[in-house]
């Protein structure tokens, strides 16, 4: 049988054990837990404040800070956004005023082909 290991949550420092690493998901987050290299038995031997201590330091070892603190604001970047939305929009304006300009000229082309019929009758 497998011997437990610890992982944690980068990103809002929950930690569980498990078996298994497929297993290592965080509940809060849903993102895929870290292993602590630390054996199992020598984390449980910690004490609170020291197994908070050390959660914090490998979070901000893995992740630095600035990330941390502009990961909500790349998630509610409504500026770019709305950038890459109006360049879309103008793109598909001017697809739509070529589309509509081949299509007069392809209504004019029909409509002089059937006065040019009518008149050779």
């Amino acid at each position: 049988m497998r011997e437990l290991s610890v992982y944690y949550c980068t990103r809002c420092g929950y930690y569980a054990y498990y078996q298994l690493p497929k297993n290592a998901v965080c509940p809060r987050c849903s993102i895929k837990m870290h292993l602590l290299d630390m054996p199992y038995q020598h984390f449980m031997d910690l004490d609170c404040k020291e197994r908070d201590l050390l959660l914090s330091q490998e979070i901000l070892k893995n992740c630095s800070i600035v990330t941390r603190i502009t990961a909500g604001h790349k998630e509610a970047n409504q500026r770019e956004t709305i950038a890459h939305l109006s360049a879309k929009i103008q793109e598909l304006e001017a697809e739509n005023q070529k589309l509509n300009e081949t299509v007069a000229w392809m209504h004019q082309t029909i409509w002089d082909m059937v006065k040019s019929e009518k008149t050779t009758k």
